[in-house]
């Protein structure tokens, strides 16, 4: 497994139905995982209500519910960032520098600056999800065109 390098012009060996996929998937993923969070959420509240209990964590309940919103919203704004990660990306893999730790800093740098555009948000949020999107995007190719990340013998940093 190679932290820095991929092998080298690796954008060659993923196609166009490759990079729509996984930039697809990457888009509308958040929604289905929002919902499962909210309808999670709500079910823990109403559970509660129906035992006539006391809340106890209402405040988790509520950052939960929360959560799910933020991620069912999330394609509305993040489409943005995934078509300007493309150009980047697609130059990552034409110089072999598609590793592991390399998507692990793009996405927390694409964060970053997402944080940055967003304002009044805390920057550990849109960082964490950020990284969490490169890695699966790194994953998803790696499944579609496996050749893409196997780094070159010769390019000597010691990876298989």
């Amino acid at each position: 497994m190679a932290l820095l390098r991929s092998a080298s012009s690796g954008h060659r060996a993923v196609t166009w139905s490759n990079w729509l996929f996984a930039y697809l998937i990457l888009w509308a993923l958040p929604i289905p995982v929002g919902i499962s969070l909210s309808a999670f959420a709500m079910l823990w509240r109403w559970s509660f209500e129906a035992l006539g209990a006391s809340i106890p964590a209402e405040t988790v309940i509520s950052v939960i519910f929360g959560i799910g919103v933020f991620l069912i919203m999330m394609p509305v704004f993040s489409w943005i960032g995934l078509v300007i990660s493309f150009p980047i990306v697609w130059l990552v893999l034409r110089l072999g520098l598609g590793g592991w730790l390399s998507f692990i800093l793009g996405g927390s740098v694409t964060g970053w600056a997402a944080a940055g555009v967003l304002g009044g948000m805390a920057p550990e949020i849109p960082i964490v999800l950020g990284v969490v999107t490169a890695l699966v995007l790194r994953w998803m190719l790696g499944k579609r065109a496996p050749g893409v990340f196997t780094p070159d013998r010769r390019a000597g940093d010691g990876s298989p």
